[in-house]
């Protein structure tokens, strides 16, 4: 018994004594600056801003005549690396802030003063409120 004993604390002192001798990954601690913290934080930022152009109902309209799904889409952008985050929310700050809709109501007030003027001056007529100057 006393040998059986012995035999048994043997075998669990050789496997304690291994399982304490395999080597296990260190953490790896170090300094992080503040450059990039500030980094991250508008990486993040700008990976927001395409998220909620994503999230707009004109451009989910848009993915989804293209055959693409609004979600698959975000999950693109998520998988982005920070360059091309950086790069695509930068086109998105570009683009006019009415879009087209903004550029189509521009056109049609041009077009509506340049009417208005030859109507004036007596060139045209287009609109009969106005009578002309001769």
């Amino acid at each position: 018994m006393k040998r059986c004993l012995n035999n048994v604390m043997v075998s669990l002192m050789a496997t304690l004594m291994m399982v304490m001798s395999i080597q296990l990954p260190y953490a790896h601690a170090a300094m992080v600056s503040t450059e990039q913290i500030l980094e991250k934080q508008q990486t993040d930022r700008q990976r927001d801003t395409v998220i909620a152009f994503l999230n707009r109902a004109e451009v989910q309209q848009e993915l989804q005549q293209q055959g693409v799904s609004p979600d698959e889409a975000k999950l693109r952008v998520a998988s982005l690396n920070n360059d091309e985050v950086e790069m695509l929310a930068g086109k998105i700050d570009a683009l006019p802030a009415g879009g087209f809709v903004g550029t189509l109501i521009g056109a049609a007030v041009f077009l509506f003063v340049v009417l208005l003027i030859t109507d004036i001056l007596g060139f045209t007529d287009v609109f009969p409120f106005v009578h002309p100057a001769r």
